[in-house]
């Protein structure tokens, strides 16, 4: 097992200046940004942020390319990355309680890597991803655009989910507690069950029982948009 803590020697450049993110909450804060590659072989990112934002780009790149904007007012996260077997782990531990600090991350990945992420009140943006996702949110939303993954797992607090395919998933499990759903779907038939409790679902694509790819949304309060694209 390899640890790196953010001040380690794999870092590629840390600035440091009083930014304002957390200022509605109390106070001026301060900030760094720090830029890392992990050039490690690994099949699985899996990103844990509390309070900060996750976004994750594929890219051409072998590598694992990560920017974490850190924010505090008294006291500095203390932000980790580490190789696990075939997994990297990208998270961070706020000493100074909730709502002192924050981390967000913008990642760029390599083709086909599968990727977990998990922001508890910051949103989760995903861009051209092809590999198996999965993603929850608590009170932020989850936004993403030109998947190409065969497989993904999704599931929001209060925030809303937004996907959109650029080719047909075979296996798609989507569910929202008070926010809407909106899944956008290239054309061919799905077999899709959408279940909204006290909302509005709609599904606008062929819907076939017998189609081999399956979709299954579950929405609390909120709406169920299931569209071609």
């Amino acid at each position: 097992m390899k640890t790196i803590v953010f001040a380690g020697a794999l870092l590629a450049s840390t600035a440091v200046l009083t930014g304002c993110g957390l200022a509605s909450i109390g106070g001026p804060t301060e900030e760094s940004v720090v830029n890392y590659d992990v050039n490690d072989k690994v099949a699985l990112l899996d990103v844990n942020s509390g309070s900060g934002d996750i976004v994750i780009t594929e890219s051409e790149r072998s590598g694992i390319r990560v920017t974490e904007t850190l924010q505090w007012r008294n006291t500095k996260p203390q932000a980790e990355h580490k190789v696990e077997g075939d997994t990297l782990r990208v998270t961070y531990d706020c000493k100074g309680g909730f709502g002192s600090c924050s981390v967000s991350y913008k990642i760029e990945v390599p083709k086909g890597l599968k990727v977990k992420a998990d922001a508890g009140s910051g949103t989760i943006t995903l861009r051209n991803l092809t590999g198996e996702l999965e993603a929850s949110a608590g009170s932020g939303d989850i936004e993403a655009s030109s998947l190409g993954g065969k497989k993904v797992l999704a599931d929001a607090g209060s925030g809303s989910i937004d996907l959109k395919y650029a080719s047909a998933p075979a296996d798609v499990s989507l569910e929202a507690g008070s926010g809407d759903v909106t899944l956008t779907l290239p054309g061919g038939s799905y077999n899709v069950s959408a279940n909204a409790d006290s909302g509005n679902s709609k599904v606008e694509v062929t819907n076939d029982p017998n189609a081999a790819n399956r979709v299954n949304i579950e929405a609390g309060s909120g709406n169920i948009n299931v569209v071609p694209g």
